[in-house]
């Protein structure tokens, strides 16, 4: 990691550019035109620094050098990205040198504007604003941009731009580097930083370029450091080393530099030192905590708690500078509980904290989100849900003392009972308690809009709910008494639409903040429709004066209401382009059998699963005007699949839609499901999430886990799935299916944003080809016992692959007639379950269709650990305990049990069939009518 001495004389060239380069073909061309474009790309001495590409990057370098003097290829091999750079600045000539990594995208004008400014007020680093893409990063220091150029004498005076840690948007004096014998690491991630922070740290005059200088591309790459950024072990490790390299250097700064370095230290590591201990065991954690307790040691607790996120963040921090091993590796066992103390919260250790370390232990204000509201049956009242926080806090049980919920403007204060969340102990299993329900009984609440606190009251606290405005409270004789407004989530705005008892009507809503609010009014004498008709109206009108989002649509909707207010519109639709599930069966019923005037299917107009549908009517083109009309007055959405991702109009953005204009239309939620709920999908299905208003189950088992663990009670029923009343099994076709579901982390999924799915699709595609579920494709599909059995028993085997995968597990066929590729786009997946004599399958919920079906089957659950971590972690089924056939591991495993079944002519076990029979509650052809009569039920409560 040297880098020569050599001063850089006499140049034709104002400044030095280093590419990096590394199989990035998809990326580079756009790179390097965008260096070509550069105002004054004569002058720059470019060079490109391939090491060791696989793909066709090199040629595109030297094809981009052929016709250009002033650009030079060099090619390397190991030592990575950092290697490279020190490698041509070895070479370097001109007196400034800046970096570009080759994904990326310098603006026109970039390098320019960056030396324009160097030269002009002789500053050793320049530092540009950098952009990131397809999504915004809005980093702490970008807030020293927006106030045109400006040059410092000591980083100390923007402390905050430490944390700037690229070198890709910088100019560097390169006698300022060469100096202080300023290189890259080698062989290591987060080589920038190595470069990047000693260069800030030792510059005595920066110049701040208030203009874009650099567009860094986002992208999961297959071996991405950012992309696993807390999962990979090298990283904690390789960023320890970092944090060690620059606290050698901490001697030779000021002390007002020193101070700058420790800000970097702390917050750069804070995430790495949270997480550790949930990744390694206790010797290799040992050492990462003796290394921690060097680098930190004599850090000033002021600035651990200026430079942590919460005091979450802190516990870390109190372990290495207390020296106490177990409050790192365990602090769910080391921390006792909140401490009251004069109006505050404290941590509570096991071992007692110096007083000195005190300020580490104070916790950082109660964090609290409403999720759903929702009327009480029977009653007069409303239940409000939510979730809790108190960073740093492990909530894995009941916390003393008691929650409270105050709707402020009322002077009401409920009592709220604290829950446990299987969903939140899914993301963080130290929150696993942290929810909490309230009952607010609707007479009690005034006319008006309430903003809602959640009180946490300990021991010795005032009953009286009194509280300050920063959220703290005296509680008197030791107690105190924490609170926080609450916030709405996605789960809340999904969910939101006019409640009523008869004689009181709220509305949840929000305002600024993202607070949640309670908006109440008396139903009074009127007519509902007229007091609702004045409400709105003014709403709409001052959403369209002051140009909301969405203001457009809300007049859109005004103008057209009375078309459509006598009309019961029910909106169908699965993915944008698929017709083939749960949805298009109902669809089809409800518009065939029961002749519904207002149900609509939205498609897309171009989707080859359009033709299902001929002959139905009302077939609207996904994001036509009709489309959009529709939305704005439907009744009812129903889908198979996630409401907000895929039923949305191209163009509205989900979280507007939500807060503006979904509350506004009021349209209930059926989820029709696409797939048995058989594994742990709390995460993003339970009910505080969804807001949905009805779920269909196919089975009493499964609506119970629904019921106990996702927390649906009258919103769940058992009426069986619409898909099934067509599942009527066409044996003789001589064939075995196969059909995998998919893996989150192999694919570019198709609810990701247009701009997302670019990104992550290469990097996808590259992960599927180190994948074990590729080795185990591959092997099956290719098997010679199992292509020489379908053979001698004249079968054929269809791979279907999932709708995710289809496009990255196609090239895993062999060559053989009898193994054959099919497509969804032109094959259904109930035409190919129904002609099947035989299934295979990991962990797809279609295994139940073919059990409803009474085909045999085959479970290859090959990699249960990798999918339960990367995709859905086990539920209440257990195929080797519930499964409707023989559960395999291995190809072999799964290969024996398919050449049985073909010389027993695929017969399914007596064993299976109970198991079946027990599993659904309905194997008639009346689910489509049961759905279609509980969806009209909901239209019109």
């Amino acid at each position: 990691m040297s880098v020569s001495l050599s001063a850089a004389g006499s140049s034709p060239y104002r400044v030095t550019l280093v590419v990096p380069v590394y199989d990035v073909e998809p990326y580079l061309q756009e790179c390097l035109d965008s260096l070509a474009a550069q105002t004054m790309f004569g002058r720059i001495q470019v060079f490109l620094v391939d090491n060791g590409s696989r793909d066709r990057s090199y040629k595109i370098c030297q094809e981009f050098a052929a016709s250009r003097a002033n650009v030079e290829v060099l090619y390397r091999r190991g030592g990575g990205a950092g290697a490279a750079r020190n490698a041509a600045l070895e070479r370097a000539t001109a007196p400034y040198v800046t970096f570009c990594d080759s994904d990326d995208i310098l603006p026109p004008g970039a390098v320019e504007r960056m030396w324009t400014a160097a030269v002009e007020t002789r500053a050793q680093v320049v530092v540009g604003a950098m952009e990131t893409f397809p999504k915004r990063t809005d980093w702490p220091w970008r807030a020293y941009f927006g106030h045109g150029d400006r040059t410092f004498t000591d980083l100390a005076e923007l402390p905050e731009l430490v944390h700037s840690a690229s070198a890709c948007n910088k100019l560097f004096a390169l006698d300022h580097i060469r100096a202080h014998r300023i290189a890259f690491a080698e062989d290591t991630h987060f080589e920038d930083a190595y470069f990047a922070v000693p260069a800030l740290l030792l510059a005595d005059r920066l110049t701040l370029v208030d203009a874009c200088v650099y567009r860094y591309r986002k992208r999961a790459a297959a071996d991405s450091t950012m992309d696993s950024l807390w999962t990979r072990p090298r990283n904690f490790h390789d960023h320890l080393a970092l944090e060690e390299y620059l606290r050698r250097m901490r001697p030779r700064l000021p002390a007002h530099r020193q101070e700058v370095l420790d800000r970097f230290l702390v917050r750069s590591y804070q995430g790495f030192a949270l997480r550790a201990p949930g990744l390694f065991g206790e010797a290799e954690l040992r050492g990462l905590f003796a290394r921690c307790r060097a680098v930190y040691a004599g850090v000033d607790p002021a600035t651990i708690v200026a430079s942590t996120a919460d005091s979450r963040h802190r516990v870390a921090y109190l372990a290495f500078l207390t020296g106490d091993f177990t409050l790192f590796a365990d602090p769910q066992a080391a921390l006792r509980g909140p401490r009251a103390e004069d109006g505050r919260l404290f941590l509570e250790t096991v071992r007692e904290v110096p007083d000195a370390l005190r300020p580490l232990t104070e916790l950082s204000p109660l964090e609290a989100h409403l999720e759903c509201v929702r009327r009480i049956k029977g009653t007069g009242d409303i239940e409000l849900a939510g979730r809790f926080e108190l960073p740093g806090l492990p909530v894995t049980a009941e916390l003393p003392g008691r929650l409270s919920l105050r709707v402020r403007g009322c002077r009401l204060t409920v009592p709220a009972r604290q829950v446990r969340r299987r969903d939140l102990a899914a993301r963080r299993a130290d929150l696993e308690w942290a929810g909490f329900t309230a009952r607010v009984p609707l007479d009690a609440l005034r006319p008006g809009a309430h903003g809602v606190r959640l009180v946490l009251d300990l021991d010795g606290g005032r009953a009286d709910g009194g509280q300050a405005d920063n959220g703290r409270a005296d509680g008197g004789q030791g107690g105190a008494q924490v609170s926080a407004e609450c916030r709405v989530d996605a789960g809340f705005l999904r969910g939101a639409r006019a409640l009523s008892d008869g004689r009181t009507r709220v509305l949840p809503h929000w305002r600024g903040g993202n607070r949640a609010v309670l908006v109440t009014a008396a139903e009074g004498t009127l007519p509902r429709r007229v007091r609702s008709w004045r409400m709105l109206l003014a709403k709409d009108a001052k959403q369209a004066v002051r140009r909301r989002s969405f203001w457009r649509a809300r007049l859109i909707r005004l103008a057209t209401l009375p078309l459509f207010a006598r009309r019961d519109i029910w909106l169908f639709g699965e993915r944008p382009d698929t017709a083939q599930d749960n949805s298009w069966h109902l669809f089809r019923h409800v518009r065939a059998v029961e002749h519904r005037r207002g149900a609509y299917y939205v498609i897309r107009a171009d989707s080859p699963d359009r033709a299902r549908l001929k002959g139905l009517g009302h077939v609207v083109a996904h994001s036509s005007w009709k489309h959009r009309l529709l939305m704005l007055h439907a009744t009812v959405l129903v889908n198979a699949y996630d409401i907000d991702a895929y039923m949305l109009p191209d163009g509205w953005d989900r979280t507007s839609y939500l807060k503006h204009l979904n509350w506004r239309v009021g349209a209930r939620r059926v989820f029709l499901q696409h797939g048995v709920t058989d594994k742990d999908v709390s995460r993003g299905l339970h009910r505080n999430r969804t807001g949905l208003d009805l779920v269909l189950a196919a089975g009493d088992r499964e609506a119970r886990y629904l019921t106990e663990h996702l927390d649906y009670q009258d919103e769940v029923k058992v009426l069986g799935f619409p898909r099934f009343d067509a599942l009527r099994r066409e044996r003789g076709h001589r064939s075995i299916l196969f059909m995998p579901t998919w893996r989150a982390r192999l694919t570019a999924p198709s609810y990701q944003r247009p701009g997302e799915r670019a990104a992550s699709a290469a990097a996808a595609r590259e992960r599927f080809a180190g994948s074990t579920y590729r080795e185990f494709l591959t092997r099956l599909l290719h098997d010679p016992r199992l292509r020489a059995a379908l053979r001698l028993h004249d079968y054929v085997l269809e791979f279907l692959p999932h709708y995710e995968m289809r496009d990255t597990a196609r090239d895993v066929l062999p060559a053989d007639d009898r193994v054959v590729l099919l497509d969804q786009r032109e094959t259904g997946v109930q035409d190919a379950l129904r002609r099947c004599d035989l299934f295979v399958t990991d962990w797809s919920s279609t295994a139940f269709d073919v059990a409803y079906l009474g085909t045999p089957l085959v479970h290859a659950q090959f990699d249960p650990d990798e999918y339960g971590a990367g995709h859905y972690p086990k539920g209440w089924f257990d195929a080797r305990r519930d499964g409707f056939g023989p559960v395999c591991a291995t190809v072999d495993e799964v290969v024996d049990e398919l050449v049985r079944y073909l010389e027993n002519g695929c017969v399914r076990e007596p064993e299976y069939t109970r198991r079946a029979k027990e599993f659904f509650a309905y194997q008639d052809r009346d689910n489509c009518s049961r759905a279609a009569a509980a969806i009209a039920e909901l239209a019109h409560t």
